[in-house]
């Protein structure tokens, strides 16, 4: 069934939000504030709390009340968290927030606008705006260009970050077991692996998702997320393909994702990390006619040690 705004429009198409938080109480009412101005009317807004030690359970309760669907989890991960709001979830679009992100008003309204002429789209993502920490404006980014996206997601995430994506349900309906519950930080990427095997996604190409950059957290431990990918590697990653052809990827994979890893350990200023992952990088393929770019950050780094 579908819904109608208050000026009386019909709009078939049910849009299901789902945010999972974990000791979000700083973050939470923005997130959800921008989830309630959306212009496209609200069928369930889904909060899976996945274990808060701080207040995120009593401010979304007490705040928000019956419009959301709180649910309470003992601290298992965002894919747990994601994947218990997929249970109960009865929109026939999905709609990912994370709870540190927000979005713009017109967010959920442009993606149903370009899937209404894409039926053959499995998804739709949007541009980014860069926030700091503290919510202020730093850049916009363009969203990766959908005509690329298969091959590239063989080997990487290009920017597609959960808060910027929507989803038809009848897609995820047809892969098995959701988002992959073993896996803290790659999660992500591999169910946009999996759901292209299924059909293309399809753009907005405007900033409509808040994206907020923090050095911290697992996304900027190198360690952490180089070994996150290789739990993917082998199964997913590389299921597809066998013999000479598996072998080769495996190493192309292996070589960009340790040059992932040591921008990572430089971000975090980690100089012992980083000349390893760049070791790694460079003996799994030594080729500068794969991924060129590293070799330029590559002898940045040598001349910096």
């Amino acid at each position: 069934m579908g819904s109608i705004s208050e000026s009386g429009e019909q709009h078939p198409e049910t849009v299901t939000v789902i945010i999972p938080v974990y000791n979000g109480e700083r973050f939470i009412r923005r997130a959800l504030d921008s989830v309630f101005k959306q212009t496209y009317p609200l069928h369930q807004v889904i909060v899976i709390d996945d274990g808060s030690k701080d207040s995120t359970r009593e401010v979304v309760a007490s705040e928000y009340g019956a419009s959301v669907m709180l649910i309470r989890q003992q601290n298992g991960g965002p894919a747990k968290a994601r994947n218990a709001g997929l249970r109960v979830a009865t929109g026939e679009f999905i709609a990912f927030l994370d709870a540190d992100d927000w979005w713009e008003p017109e967010k959920l309204a442009s993606q149903i606008q370009v899937l209404r002429t894409r039926p053959d789209a499995v998804g739709n993502y949007t541009g980014l705006r860069m926030m700091s920490d503290e919510g202020v404006h730093l850049e916009d980014l363009k969203p990766a260009d959908p005509k690329t996206l298969w091959p590239t997601l063989r080997w990487c995430n290009p920017g597609v970050p959960p808060s910027s994506v929507m989803l038809r349900r009848s897609a995820l309906d047809m892969l098995e077991g959701g988002f992959d519950e073993r896996q803290l930080g790659s999660e992500d990427w591999n169910l946009w692996f999996r759901l292209i095997a299924k059909g293309p996604f399809c753009v907005c190409p405007e900033p409509l998702t808040d994206y907020r950059s923090s050095p911290g957290g697992l996304s900027g431990n190198a360690d952490h997320m180089y070994n996150d990918f290789m739990k993917m590697l082998d199964d997913v990653l590389l299921a597809d393909l066998t013999g000479l052809r598996r072998v080769l990827w495996r190493r192309r994979i292996i070589a960009y994702q340790a040059f992932k890893a040591c921008l990572t350990a430089r971000g975090a200023g980690d100089k012992k990390a980083e000349r390893e992952y760049m070791k790694k990088s460079v003996i799994e393929w030594p080729s500068p006619f794969w991924a060129p770019e590293r070799f330029r950050f590559f002898a940045v780094t040598l001349l910096r040690t």
